[in-house]
């Protein structure tokens, strides 16, 4: 024959590892222990409910016939306190519309019991806070007793309150969704709490124990209990137990998470993304166009270089120094619009970036690293791409001064032009042959300086491609690993999802 009871006990722990994941306020064990500790203990748990002054506490003091119970008008505890009584365990709690945090307390309580011994205060019967709670466990198919606390001497006024009392349940069942059969199973009995409490301390005074009601109160009431103290009714109170302690808390949590924010930081990732991916290809036109801009301000200084040097080393000594300053302007320009780049990135990617970037995994600096070579170092990289701080090359003038060879035969050239040039005015020839002389002259001279411009251009243009290139590929890569983390976590997310609701199936599912 099957145990419900190990079946539910391996429910619990066949799905402890994906709850813990999820559990809220991380308090699995102690709801664990909490659960397992009820599948052992069979003691069957009645719960006092009401509002706060309703006299609940009266009640469990005349159950038990001693005053242990304190009574207040006023809550004083937010804690549970346990009462043993004829087999059963009896639980006091602070109520409905107590302080806040000590109803949270009752609200706790009330998912880990299945009988419910409610207290209505005569003139609380219209409260609409009361059976809105009570309708609120009655869907909860709680085991529900309701007495009604009165101070009334009149029998016919004690009836008419009950018969309110079954009126308002009657009325309020449609408005809340509950059927009639299930309002027909309530217990509804009226009685004199004090002077029932008065009785029981005066050696159970027969005649104050039946003008309080207590005499009928006590005999339906076991009835109630042992009927209700069955292996049925314990597997539904387990489970339902399992259901609102260990199960329903994941889920809520699961599903009260808000998808816009994480589909608006997909959505910036990839915007980000994108806008790093388009700055990556204007900064590289925008690099040449500058160094274009700054090489022609400077390509009549380099006519007049050529024309006027006849030594070649003196020629290559001076157009270094003519050049040289681009590439300063081009190290701080490159740095400038790395930088203005970077706070450009939205703030949440910008931290996760630096978070993956900054982390001791250096991937992304090494791929930079090894694509720079020997214009950069590890420490300016990471500097760069975490804090958008200034970007130094220290390679960029030692790779210009290589450069020169690629063009040093052109500056030779040049200075046999500027000769020839001399030549011509000096020997006096005819005006027709100066004027073709100087027109070949003047077109190889331009053509000279071109080269050498384009040359500049060219290797400085690389350079800047080949900075601009590395760096925001770094960025790019890392973004396109945030964006797979953030989809590959709520796949998991979702994975799990699913296997909460399984378990919680083959919950329902348990039974003899």
């Amino acid at each position: 024959m099957r145990n419900p009871f190990v079946e539910i006990a391996q429910n619990l722990n066949e799905s402890k590892r994906v709850v813990a994941t999820n559990h809220p306020n991380h308090q699995v064990d102690s709801v664990y222990a909490e659960l397992k500790e009820k599948l052992d203990d069979n003691t069957l748990q009645v719960m006092l409910y009401g509002a706060y002054n309703a006299g609940k506490s009266t009640l469990i003091n005349a159950l038990i016939g001693q005053e242990k119970a304190t009574v207040n008008d006023i809550p004083t505890t937010d804690t549970v306190d346990y009462y043993d009584w004829n087999g059963y365990r009896l639980l006091d709690t602070p109520g409905v519309n107590a302080p806040i945090d000590h109803e949270q307390t009752t609200i706790e309580q009330i998912k880990r019991t299945q009988v419910m011994l409610f207290v209505i205060r005569e003139g609380d019967q219209d409260s609409k806070d009361l059976y809105q709670r009570l309708f609120e466990m009655i869907k909860l198919n709680k085991k529900i007793f309701i007495v009604l606390n009165h101070q009334l001497t009149n029998d016919s006024d004690k009836v008419t309150a009950y018969q309110k009392i079954i009126q308002i349940l009657c009325h309020k069942a449609s408005e809340y969704g509950v059927s009639n059969e299930s309002i027909q199973q309530i217990k509804v009995l009226s009685m004199n709490v004090k002077t029932a409490l008065t009785g029981r301390l005066k050696d159970n005074h027969p005649q104050l124990l039946e003008r309080s009601g207590y005499s009928e109160f006590i005999e339906v009431f076991d009835d109630w209990l042992k009927s209700t103290d069955n292996q049925d009714n314990q597997l539904s109170g387990i489970k339902s137990a399992v259901d609102e302690l260990w199960y329903k808390p994941v889920i809520n949590q699961m599903t009260s998470g808000d998808n816009t924010v994480r589909d608006e930081l997909l959505t910036n990732l990839r915007n980000n993304k994108n806008m790093l991916v388009n700055r990556q290809r204007s900064l590289v036109v925008e690099a040449r166009n500058m160094i274009s801009h700054e090489l022609m301000l400077i390509k009549s200084d380099i006519s007049n270089c050529v024309q006027s040097t006849s030594d070649q080393a003196q020629l290559d000594s001076q157009l270094q120094r003519m050049i040289d300053p681009i590439g300063d302007k081009l190290e701080t320009w490159v740095s400038q619009r790395l930088g203005e780049v970077n706070a450009l990135l939205n703030i949440e990617v910008s931290a996760r970036l630096q978070q993956s970037l900054g982390s001791n995994n250096t991937a992304y600096i090494d791929k930079a690293v090894k694509g720079l070579g020997n214009m950069a170092t590890p420490d300016n990289i990471k500097k760069v791409l975490v804090q958008g701080r200034a970007f130094k090359i220290p390679g960029l003038k030692g790779r210009w001064e290589k450069t020169l060879g690629k063009w040093a035969g052109k500056g030779a050239i040049a200075v046999q032009v500027a000769t020839a040039l001399w030549d011509v005015y000096s020997e006096g020839k005819k005006q027709d042959e100066q004027n073709v002389q100087e027109r070949q002259a003047a077109v190889s001279l331009y053509q000279i300086v071109d080269d050498i411009c384009l040359a500049a251009k060219r290797d400085y243009g690389n350079v800047a491609e080949q900075v601009i290139t590395e760096i925001l590929d770094a960025q790019i890569c890392a973004l396109d690993n945030e964006i797979t983390e953030v989809i590959a976590k709520e796949n998991q997310t979702q994975q799990a999802f699913q296997q909460v609701l399984d378990y919680q199936s083959q919950l329902n599912l348990i039974g003899y």
